[in-house]
């Protein structure tokens, strides 16, 4: 079977059985979790995988996206979390336990988002009181940006050709800023993947003010 299905807005998921690429990331993830139960929305979660992850962790695990392609193969794979298709740059999701989810994973989403303040308000809306947030996104900083422009991969690491590529690029100050506009508070992070300052990702916590 081929799983190699385009989603809705032109970028494309891969073999549905592993995390794939954002496989460096789980284990920043998992010790940054506040604990292994409650609800907990993966918050554009693609085919699913990162889903099934967090429902065998012990969590009653929702996952949600835009694309209707998407959130189908992770049906058709990944037994056990609930799905569902919804646009959080729009709105909060409509679906879910009724008093919110205890807590939302996002995996390498808002560089996507042409506004992912919205998205992050929008999850703020979708969490209990004291909820918590993890996500990641690429890391940036005067290091690695250093090293980029002296080996000249800018180019490269722009994406301008791929579509549905990267838009926004974040540093550990600029996430922290939109997690606190958005209504976060107590942000920490950590690296994840290479070495220190030059990471591939930085894993990012907060809590719901």
């Amino acid at each position: 079977m081929d799983h190699a299905v385009e989603a809705t807005g032109a970028y494309k998921f891969g073999d549905v059985g592993s995390p794939g690429h954002h496989a460096y990331n789980l284990p920043a993830i998992e010790s940054l979790l506040p604990s292994r139960s409650g609800a907990v929305l993966d918050a554009g979660c693609g085919a699913g995988q990162v889903t099934s992850w967090l429902h065998g962790l012990g969590f009653e695990a929702w996952g949600t996206d835009p694309s209707e392609s998407g959130i189908e193969l992770a049906s058709q794979n990944f037994k056990g979390p609930n799905y569902f298709v919804s646009d959080l740059i729009k709105a909060p999701p409509e679906q879910g336990p009724a008093d919110g989810f205890d807590g939302i994973v996002s995996v390498e989403v808002v560089e996507h988002l042409f506004d992912p303040e919205a998205m992050l308000q929008n999850c703020h809306k979708a969490l209990k009181p004291g909820g918590w947030i993890i996500l990641t996104t690429p890391y940036h900083g005067y290091v690695k940006n250093l090293v980029l422009a002296l080996t000249n991969k800018y180019d490269s690491h722009w994406m301008v050709d791929m579509p549905g590529g990267h838009i926004k690029f974040f540093s550990p100050k600029t996430i922290t800023d939109m997690l606190e506009r958005a209504g976060f508070a107590d942000v920490t992070w950590k690296g994840a993947g290479r070495g220190p300052l030059m990471w591939c990702s930085m894993v990012v916590r907060a809590r719901k003010a």
